[in-house]
């Protein structure tokens, strides 16, 4: 590798050749564990007599591997003594005139420096330090570029020496940066006044000297953040940062005043520099409450005085005011400004400062005004909405969810409200109520401001439904005068339509009698038709969706309009052309299916025929498709076994959705997994659809944990639905793979094994256990260590029962090859295990396994085993316990056994359903066989007792002879000994 290879690879690298480009890449790679290549590639970066596609490149490879080899423990880390070298040509770099290059070398220095700084890079910040003090223009700015990417790498560390390291850091160079920032600030004010006079005022054009003056000035703000909220542990014992937060407030007065000045050229990045002022604030009001007590008063009067006064008319726009308002609603929630109820529980002083300077800041006349003013002029729609609506009708209708009140206009300005709303009701309650009564006539479908008023108006009432619950009679409004302006037409009125709809479903779960519900439903329903608008249709979807998402809700009021309902729904999604429009409308169907069950039968059937068309038209939308599976699941639910009929469509849907080499199964997978479960349960009999997927299963098993609990549900119905295929087909390989699995399982994983094998020899045919016998290997191995918590003891204690009471062969040749592969005599094996069952059996406390145990340890009496009948008394105790447990007396007086199926409180495995699948039929079936719950234990254990006593004839005599009287007269209350 020499200097001219590298640079010939990184000049391939750069060019058009696609067939260049791969081997350069590849010959790159190649070399990037080499000694000296990142050395070479910072000597490129700062010869600048090198083409600067090339000098791109080499820092773009140099950053990458900064990544990957910097850090000391990195496999093929970069030697130390280059280290030095590199260190040394990156400070050289403080004359890089490119900008881009400039950034990317100022990032590598940064993840460089995150590593080094101080110890191994302690020259680095003395050496910018002086950049940013020099004559030298592009110096300077390299400099604080540097800084600021260096500062914020820093920041980030969050060890607790690191944190140490960059609070001194901070505290050495904070008043430094002040000052830097303060000289660069009244630069670039100075550089904006003398443009204005060149330019007569007209602001047309900004000079060179104001564009680096700005970006200076935001720079060295950007470095001010990071040490202000990251570098200082208590900023207002700093008196020169609270001098600044303080004079912050002022100083973004007057640059709001030079914006009306500054160009086009210059808007964007001046707007950024405005902004920053305020996420300085906010992010010290998050950071360091306490410390901005003092500022609370100063930000609320400039918030307020700007937003919701005539002064701020002609200098705000939409970014400032929405940082504004996410500054106002942080004080008004901060959780260190509200002191609690007993002021003996008081944590700071601050507090009680905080709560004072907001309660004489916010008097009831300043919150009212500030209340009316966001109606009446932020949660107005605009001109802008209103365009919009008409060009992009389904843009319009899409909500932004989540964090979106942090930087979008209308979630921002609802949020805002709903905060001063809450905090104030006592106050903003009976305003409110006023305004909607002063409303409340409709108006002219001509007189659009007062429509946008009203809507407002409604809006307000709708987000603060919950604080307004004792103030406003929502069944009285709905029945006057809500349903009479859902009739009125007009292409403007449609707006009030629209906020009408929402209206209803956000009233609709906090005050609507019961009885009103139907109502809801007619007037839901004709603004659901295709002659309505779009966007009305969409909003009416979204609340009939809010509506039937209610405890109270009955399917029986909805069937009058069921048909007609669906019918309405699927024709808007049919309508729809975006994705994300048809994901929200097919969510509401997929609820509204979810919610009606078994009902949805006579009424889905043209979604049936459509579903597979959108499954098709959605190929390159994986959300979509998952939305489609979603509503498949809820739909296979309701049909029943009718969804047989659906398998021609569902099975490649299933293919494609857990085909692990496809990259959309990481999207499909989970919702694919659900359908294929769902689809299992809702089978009468096995499909060539069904059965063609079962190979795919090991894989999946083996695929990982994240999916754990349906693959092996879905390998439990199999098992359930079709055993002896299951058994012989992919038996071996779910085995192998679980059995491989199990010891790195957590406890609930190891219970699901558990439980799969168990039903497996409950369900499978006769040579199930040959096919299980690895698995129960690694049973019968943890019940002869017999250090398993109770719940998995249990299991493997019930697994070993049933395997003892099909064959007691089965369970000596599994001792066997345990005592095999352990070395042991098999004896040893059978004898531990045997003393573990017996000493744990008490902490089995389900009665059904209880039985179980205990007919297995009765079917041990007759074999006649010397190890049997050294522990026969422990085995009678065992056995006598729990005939107490599942015995009891009937009506008549009689003892019954009450685990035996249709006997006293015997519960089989889908008694508490509300209906029963094909699925919980299968479960029945096999419960119903169990010898739980066919076999009388009592009458069992008197069989096996009278047969052990013919076997041992007078030895008999003298073993019951021996047992304890207590556990004798316990056995005679059930049996004759």
């Amino acid at each position: 590798m020499s200097c001219e290879l590298v640079l010939a690879s990184l000049r391939d690298a750069s060019s058009q050749d696609p067939l260049r480009i791969k081997a350069a890449v590849d010959q790159l790679k190649e070399w990037e564990t080499e000694p000296g290549f990142y050395t070479i590639l910072v000597n490129a970066l700062t010869d600048y007599s090198v083409d600067v596609g090339i000098r791109w490149q080499s820092i773009v490879y140099f950053k990458n591997g900064v990544d990957r080899y910097w850090r000391k423990n990195a496999p093929n880390s970069i030697r130390d003594d280059e280290k030095v070298s590199i260190r040394a040509t990156l400070i050289r770099t403080l004359e890089e005139p490119e900008n881009k290059i400039a950034v990317q070398v100022a990032v590598s220095i940064a993840k460089a420096a995150r590593m080094d700084v101080p110890r191994e890079w302690p020259e680095l910040l003395p050496a910018l330090s002086e950049a940013v003090k020099s004559d030298n223009e592009i110096i300077k700015h390299r400099g604080l570029l540097y800084l600021h990417h260096t500062i914020k790498a820093l920041a980030s560390k969050r060890l607790a020496p690191d944190r140490r390291a960059f609070h001194d850091l901070s505290s050495n160079i904070i008043g430094y940066m002040l000052n830097l920032w303060h000289g660069n600030h009244q630069l670039l004010l100075a550089d904006l006044a003398a443009d204005i006079l060149t330019n007569n005022g007209s602001g047309q054009q900004e000079t060179s000297s104001s564009l680096l003056s700005l970006n200076k000035s935001m720079l060295s703000l950007k470095i001010l953040r990071k040490l202000i909220i990251h570098g200082l542990k208590r900023p207002h014992e700093h008196n020169e940062t609270m001098l600044f937060i303080e004079k912050s407030f002022e100083e973004t007065r007057t640059l709001l005043q030079a914006r009306k000045s500054v160009g086009p050229h210059l808007r964007d990045l001046f707007d950024k520099y405005i902004v920053l002022h305020l996420k300085i604030w906010a992010d010290f009001l998050e950071t360091h409450p306490y410390s901005f007590v003092n500022h609370i008063r100063p930000a609320l009067t400039f918030i307020c005085s700007l937003c919701f006064t005539d002064e701020g008319k002609g200098l705000l726009f939409q970014r400032f005011i929405i940082f504004c308002f996410n500054l106002l609603k942080g004080i008004l929630v901060c959780h260190e400004y509200k002191p609690p109820k007993n002021l003996e529980d008081l944590g700071d002083e601050a507090t009680l400062t905080a709560f004072k300077i907001k309660a004489q800041f916010f008097q009831a006349e300043t919150v009212s005004e500030i209340c009316r003013r966001l109606i009446t002029d932020f949660l107005l729609m605009t001109s802008e909405d209103l365009e919009l609506w008409d060009e992009d009708p389904e843009g319009f209708a899409f909500e932004e969810t989540g964090d979106s009140w942090r930087y979008c206009w209308r979630p921002c300005c609802e949020a805002v409200f709903v905060t001063v709303f809450h905090e104030y009701r006592e106050i903003l309650a009976p305003l409110l109520v006023s305004m909607v009564q002063n409303s409340a006539a409709p108006v002219s479908p001509d007189n659009l401001p007062a429509i946008l008023q009203k809507d407002a108006i409604y809006a307000a009432v709708g987000h603060a439904a919950f604080d307004l619950y004792d103030e406003v009679d929502f069944d009285s409004w709905l029945t006057s005068s809500l349903g009479q302006e859902l009739n009125i037409k007009g292409s403007n009125y449609r707006i009030i339509r629209r906020r009408v709809c929402w209206l209803l479903g956000q009233w609709s779960g906090v005050k609507l009698s019961p009885g009103l519900r139907p109502t809801l439903y007619q007037l839901l329903l004709p603004l659901l038709t295709p002659e309505e608008d779009l966007v009305v249709r969409l909003a009416a979807a979204k609340s009939l969706k809010v509506v039937i998402d209610d405890f109270e809700f009955s399917v029986e009021e909805l069937e009058p309009y069921l048909h007609q309902v669906f019918s309405l729904l699927f024709d808007i999604l049919k309508e729809v052309n975006e994705c994300d429009t048809k994901l929200n409308v097919l969510n509401v169907l997929s609820y509204f299916i979810e919610r009606v069950g078994v009902a949805i039968r006579p009424v889905c059937s043209a979604l049936l025929h459509y579903l597979p068309t959108l499954w098709e038209e959605s190929s390159k939308h994986d959300m979509l498709r998952c939305a489609i599976l979603t509503t498949l699941v809820f739909i296979v639910q309701g049909l029943g076994t009718v969804s047989e009929g659906l398998l021609p469509f569902l099975g490649p849907v299933l293919e494609l959705s857990t085909d692990l080499n496809q990259d959309s199964h990481i999207y499909l997978l989970e919702d694919g997994l659900e359908l294929w479960l769902t689809i299992l349960h809702n089978t009468a009999k096995p499909s060539d659809v069904l059965i063609n997927l079962l190979p795919r299963l090991p894989h999946l098993l083996e695929s990982g944990t994240e999916n754990l609990r349906t693959i092996v549900y879905i390998i439990q119905a199999y098992v359930l639905l079709c055993p002896g295929h299951v058994t012989d087909t992919i038996g071996p390989a779910v085995v192998s793979v679980a059995n491989t699995m199990y010891p790195d399982l957590m406890d609930e994983g190891r219970l699901m094994m558990l439980r799969l094998t168990e039903t497996w020899i409950k369900a499978g045919p006769p040579n199930t256990p040959q096919v299980l016998e690895p698995l129960l290997l690694t049973v019968l191995d943890a019940v002869h260590t017999g250090t398993d918590y109770p719940a998995i003891m249990s299991l493997h204690l019930s697994i070993l029962s049933r395997l003892t009471l099909v064959s007691h062969q089965l369970f000596s040749q599994l001792c066997l090859a345990l005592a095999a592969a352990e070395k042991s005599n098999h004896n040893d094996v059978a004898v531990k295990v045997l003393d573990v069952w017996l000493d744990k059996m008490g902490c089995v406390t389900a009665p059904e396994r209880r039985k179980l145990l205990a007919l297995a340890l009765s079917s041990l009496l007759t074999t006649e085993s010397p190890m049997v009948l050294d522990r026969v008394y422990m085995i009678l105790l065992n056995v006598a316990e729990a005939l107490n447990d599942v015995t009891r007396p009937d009506e008549n007086g009689t003892m019954i056994d009450s685990l035996m199926a249709g006997q006293g409180d015997a519960v089989l495995d889908t008694d508490d359903i509300d209906y029963e699948t094909e699925h919980d039929s299968r479960k029945r079936q096999v419960a119903m066989l169990d010898p739980v719950h066919t076999v009388v234990l009592k009458d069992y254990v008197q069989m096996q007792i009278t047969q052990m006593s013919q076997q041992l004839g007078e030895n008999y005599t003298a073993i019951i002879q021996n047992v304890d009287a207590e556990t004798r007269d316990n056995l005679l209350e059930y049996v004759n000994l």
